[in-house]
């Protein structure tokens, strides 16, 4: 299966999809951008096409290009267009950290969502992938994964955790949709 990666930022998430495609059965076929950084190079040195586009009608067309059936929002710090959610109905996911429902929405990524669940004083952090919808971390929850939040935590080594199950959970979820895909 092909897929997409749309990432902002580090590109570490883009990383974990790249060096586990073989072993989940996808092949990471394209790379979108919303701006310069670090995953463009990340994809660049694995000989992956980048776009890096804030034009969704060229990012669309960049899918067909390259025959993308699965788009994975990765640290993907742009919100997805209503009439993309409906053409990709079903084909676009994304990894979010957090528990959702709680902590989602419009402004709530990287450290703020952790700092929120410290804020609150919840017993479990965790991560999740969803359905993308034109609602911001509103769509169908497929998977998650829950790390307990330590009385010494701080927002930065909370994350941390969160993020290594995101490592894992994101390509795990990727195989399971492939694997029902094949079945369809």
């Amino acid at each position: 299966m092909n897929i997409a990666i749309l990432a902002s930022g580090t590109g570490t998430t883009l990383q974990t999809l790249i060096d586990q495609q073989r072993q989940h059965g996808y092949r990471v076929a394209l790379v979108v951008t919303n701006r310069e950084c670090q995953a463009q190079i990340r994809a660049e040195n694995h000989c992956i096409p980048t776009l890096c586009s804030k034009d969704w009608q060229e990012i669309d067309k960049a899918f067909a290009n390259h025959a993308i059936q699965l788009i994975v929002l990765a640290g993907f710090l742009a919100i997805v267009p209503q009439w993309i959610c409906e053409k990709w109905k079903m084909q676009i996911i994304n990894v979010h950290p957090s528990l959702l429902p709680k902590y989602g929405g419009k402004g709530m990524y990287g450290l703020r969502v952790q700092e929120a669940v410290l804020a609150a004083k919840e017993k479990h952090a965790g991560c999740t992938v969803h359905y993308v919808s034109s609602e911001v971390d509103g769509g169908g929850i497929i998977a998650q994964a829950q790390v307990d939040v330590l009385p010494n935590d701080t927002p930065e080594t909370l994350s941390h955790r969160v993020q290594q199950q995101e490592k894992i959970l994101l390509p795990r979820t990727i195989a399971e949709i492939i694997q029902q895909s094949s079945k369809s």
